[in-house]
């Protein structure tokens, strides 16, 4: 692997996510403001948070990189060898499948419903991380599934989506 590479590589990914952090913060000060709260915590205090935290570790990345690169110089960039290249790609495509997975999962949760498709994102994600499917996966899936569920839904009374399902039983029950 080039080592000035994985230097610009750090800076790069660092300035990205600084970018994020401004894009996330702008979009926190748009969120309505309720009249209830007065000068209590609001709505947008999570979202700035996180803008904060990630400009905070942004910024970490970018001094520790460029503290690095000034300590000791960087010798020059060797070749890299096809091993290291095939290495590399394979990394990549696995962290595009990850992406596509849970890209999936965005589009067909509104549609099935919240239960369904995460029972199926956690049995495929354990697929695709190697794991043959079994009864176990199901379970563990099951059980996850149903945490999740009442964790969001029954705790934090944050709505799920019901997906198709409950028109399908209303259609069967007549």
């Amino acid at each position: 692997m080039k080592i000035q590479g994985a230097f610009r590589r750090d800076l790069i990914g660092a300035g990205i996510c600084l970018a994020l952090a401004g894009a996330y913060w702008i979009g926190a000060i748009h969120i309505h403001k309720s009249s209830l709260i007065g000068k209590g915590v609001g709505a947008d205090a999570l979202p700035r948070g996180l803008a904060v935290a990630l400009a905070a570790l942004s910024a970490i990345l970018i001094l520790q990189t460029v503290l690095q690169r000034w300590k000791r110089p960087l010798p020059e960039d060797a070749p890299a060898t096809r091993e290291q290249l095939a290495e590399a790609r394979h990394k990549h495509l696995r962290a595009a499948g990850m992406f596509l997975i849970g890209l999936a999962f965005l589009l067909v949760v509104g549609y099935v419903g919240y239960i369904p498709a995460v029972f199926a994102m956690i049995c495929v994600t354990a697929v695709y991380s190697g794991r043959p499917m079994s009864w176990r996966i199901a379970g563990i899936a099951a059980l996850l599934t149903a945490a999740l569920y009442v964790l969001f839904d029954m705790v934090l009374k944050i709505p799920m989506p019901d997906g198709i399902w409950p028109q399908v039983w209303r259609t069967i029950a007549g």
